[in-house]
């Protein structure tokens, strides 16, 4: 037996074992059967090859080498497909590429129908010098070369795409391996080196090697590891994974992007020595990574922290999360994902500022409305204090009158003096009420931004908001009934000037909705399981479903075209931002609306 014949029963024999093993192993995946069976289609044409040495039998060597044209085609054409699974991510064999067999098929069934219709040989023989190739040879030869041509621009293209080190270490393993056969077939096609039969078979035992070692040593196959590895190199958050010395082991190519050429963090380089090679400016970055790692290495759970980075384009910021990795209950690393939070940062910036905005218009408009409503309050004690200083400057002119008349006793003079106290004592008291409205309003006028944390009852909330809306509750033959179940010693905590808009907003949507009818407005508060509730009554029209569901959430209004929707949606923000309660509507059965107010109160504030 020649050496060859050896060479062939030893590669019959080896692959014929890799096969049975493979297949002991269980479960297999869609490309990993497709593998075998190209491995399936080389064995059984070694086979064929091996029985032409063992037979003269020229029928029987027509159905041998029918095995081998029949393979060849069989083989080219399950690689092919094996490089559509993987380079498209496929867990499943679509049932549409199974057409693709359809070709070699054919070509099979010519070659084992050749004896009636001689289109693959016009005449067969062991010999070269004596077979006499028909038009369907080319044909077949032609196949081998063009599936060998598109395998290899499909595999490249996806490397291109991919753009990442593992998958063209694949591509190169892959492409290496299909070459060796494919020169040995072209140089013996061309006659350019005189090889046996055996050759192109042979060498394709490098194509089935090359690929064994990416199914069972690199993953080649395996679609999971390279789809993850392609889908995380191809999202907008930066990833790195980090062994438990800090030395980077990973990293996707948006970090690549951002740090890796910027802050010298590449693949296999420890974080404490990329740290001491950085300018000064850039180092905090690698610092805050590097604490935040200890954090999460001792305490084994997920930290994130805010990073801003300098680039040329500004400032950015990022989002840092760190995800432990365990091994077997043992920490072996850290996942960080750096996910750029700038846009989303200026957008919540923007809204504050809208927000910001629109609670200070509402403002305006509720304190203009406030400052039109004083004026009458505020004429009442003016004309009484003018009057009163009128009749207080009778009485000194009469009292100066009356020094060193004899007529004039000392009880004449006590008397005017306590006249004179009397209208004193009045003056001040119109003074006194006059600046409690001066102090209110300018209260209210402060930014709200700038609002003040202290505490207050709700009898102080109370008496302000009667103080403003006198004026307008008499204009619009409105009577206000207040009842307060609040215990004296409950306090509430924020800014009062906050809640005195929010009540007086209420209040006056109440007057509004009862239009000119006028009728009572109810405000009350009590206390029910640790909370303070305030409500406001009226007996308008009420509040419509569909109105009520966008109250307080966008700039909704009960009054139609005379309103703008900013009270009641500024009201609530201040609810929720300044006391962390709630607001909220409801029709009363007879008639009208309630708003509601919820406040939490803590322990020491219950009483």
């Amino acid at each position: 037996m020649s050496i060859v014949g050896h060479i062939l029963d030893v590669s019959v024999a080896v692959l014929g074992f890799f096969i049975v093993s493979c297949l002991m192993k269980g479960r297999l995946s869609a490309a990993q059967k497709l593998y075998l069976s190209s491995a399936g289609f080389l064995l059984l044409w070694l086979v064929a090859i091996i029985g032409m040495d063992y037979t003269e039998n020229m029928a029987a060597l027509q159905v041998m080498d029918a095995i081998t044209c029949a393979c060849s085609a069989l083989l080219i054409m399950t690689i092919l497909l094996i490089s559509l699974i993987f380079t498209r991510n496929l867990v499943q064999i679509p049932r549409h590429y199974w057409l693709l067999y359809v070709l070699p098929a054919l070509s099979s069934l010519i070659v084992f129908t050749n004896p009636l219709h001689h289109l693959f040989y016009r005449q067969f023989s062991i010999y070269a010098s004596e077979v006499k190739f028909g038009p369907l040879f080319i044909i077949s030869g032609l196949q081998y070369y063009i599936y060998s041509i598109i395998v290899v621009i499909i595999m490249i293209r996806y490397g291109i795409r991919s753009r990442t080190r593992r998958v063209w270490g694949q591509v190169g393993l892959f492409i290496g391996g299909l070459s060796v056969p494919f020169c040995t077939n072209l140089l013996a096609t061309l006659k350019i080196v005189n090889l046996p039969i055996s050759a192109t078979p042979l060498a394709f035992l490098v194509t089935i090697l090359c690929h064994g070692i990416a199914v069972y040593y690199l993953n080649f196959l395996n679609i999971k590891p390279v789809a993850l590895e392609s889908m995380v190199d191809n999202v907008s958050e930066g990833y790195v994974i980090l062994s438990s010395d800090r030395c980077i082991i990973y990293s996707n190519a948006a970090f690549d992007e951002i740090f890796g050429e910027q802050y010298k963090m590449r693949i296999n380089c420890y974080l404490n020595q990329v740290v001491e090679d950085l300018e000064e400016r850039k180092r905090d970055v690698i610092y805050n990574l590097l604490n935040f790692f200890d954090v999460c290495k001792q305490s084994v759970n997920v930290i994130s922290y805010e990073q801003a980075i300098l680039c040329e384009e500004g400032k950015v910021y990022y989002s840092v999360e760190l995800t432990p990795i365990l091994v077997k209950h043992s920490m072996a690393g850290v996942l960080a994902m750096f996910r750029d939070v700038t846009k989303l940062k200026e957008e919540m910036k923007r809204k504050q500022q809208n927000l910001s905005r629109a609670m200070e218009r509402e403002r305006l408009i509720s304190l203009g409305q406030m400052i039109g409503s004083i004026s009458h309050n505020l004429k009442t004690p003016i004309m009484a204090i003018s009057g009163d200083v009128t009749l207080l400057e009778d009485l000194v002119r009469e009292y100066s009158q009356s020094v060193g008349d004899p007529e004039v006793t000392a009880q004449d003079h006590q008397e005017i003096a306590g006249e004179m106290n009397g209208w004193l004592a009045r003056i001040k008291e119109c003074c006194a009420y006059m600046s409690d409205i001066i102090t209110t309003v300018k209260g209210m006028a402060t930014n709200l931004s700038t609002s003040s944390e202290g505490e207050f009852t709700m009898d102080e909330v109370f008496k302000r908001v009667e103080m403003f809306l006198k004026g307008k509750m008499a204009r619009n033959g409105c009577r206000l009934i207040t009842e307060n179940q609040l215990p004296g010693s409950t306090v509430i905590r924020g800014d009062i000037n906050n809640m005195v808009q929010v009540i007086n907003n209420l209040l006056d949507n109440a007057c509004d909705a009862m239009e000119e009818k006028g009728g009572d407005v109810e405000l009350r508060a009590w206390k029910k399981d640790g909370s303070v509730y305030i409500a406001v009554k009226d007996q308008g029209t009420g509040i419509s479903a569909d109105v009520q569901e966008k109250l307080f959430r966008s700039m909704c209004t009960t009054k139609g075209t005379k309103g703008t929707g900013l009270g009641l949606y500024s009201s609530a923000e201040i609810i929720r931002a300044r006391f962390g309660g709630k607001i909220w509507v409801e029709n009363n059965e007879e008639g009208g609306a309630s708003f509601y107010v919820g406040l939490p109160i803590e322990d020491d504030e219950r009483g």
